[in-house]
C-alpha cells in the first residue's frame, strides 16, 4: 500500500514539476512557484607528482562539493599521472579536491578551491554556469 501511495505521488509531483511559468508577472504581488534544483557544471583537470617531480599512475581522486558531499565518481590519474574530470552538482563556494592511496585508500593530500562560475546566469533558470579548475599535487 505505501509503495502504491509513493508512485501516486512521485507521479503528482513529475506532473507539477513540467509546469511552465509565464515571463512577465501579470499581476502585482503575485506568488510565481518554480520547479527545480540549481545545479552547475565543473570541469576539474591536474597532475599528481611524487616529490622527484615523477607522475603518479592510477592514484584515486575524489572531488567534493556542497557539504562536502562527492562529486561524480572517483577518478583515478593516468599513466602520466594526469585527471580531468567534468560533471554537474549542486553550485558551491567551495570544491574539495582529495587525493587518495590507491592501497589503503586514505586520504595523502586535499586543497579546497574557491569557485568561480565563468558563465553568464543571465536568463539562464536554474543553471549556474560552468567552474574550471586546475591543479597540481606534489605527494609522498
Amino acid at each position: 500500500m505505501r509503495k502504491r501511495i509513493n508512485i501516486i505521488l512521485g507521479g503528482i509531483i513529475a506532473i507539477l514539476s513540467g509546469c511552465n511559468t509565464p515571463k512577465k508577472v501579470v499581476q502585482e504581488n503575485q506568488i510565481m512557484a518554480l520547479y527545480g534544483v540549481p545545479y552547475a557544471t565543473y570541469e576539474i583537470e591536474g597532475k599528481v607528482v611524487n616529490k622527484k617531480n615523477q607522475p603518479k599512475k592510477a592514484t584515486p581522486i575524489i572531488i567534493k562539493g556542497y557539504r562536502n558531499q562527492i562529486i561524480g565518481d572517483t577518478i583515478y590519474t593516468n599513466n602520466k599521472g594526469e585527471f580531468a574530470t567534468t560533471a554537474s552538482a549542486f553550485p558551491t563556494q567551495e570544491i574539495n579536491i582529495v587525493v587518495t592511496d590507491p592501497q589503503t585508500k586514505q586520504p595523502l593530500d586535499s586543497t579546497q578551491y574557491p569557485v568561480t562560475y565563468t558563465t553568464d546566469q543571465k536568463g539562464r533558470g536554474f543553471y549556474r554556469g560552468t567552474c574550471k579548475i586546475k591543479t597540481e599535487f606534489k605527494i609522498k
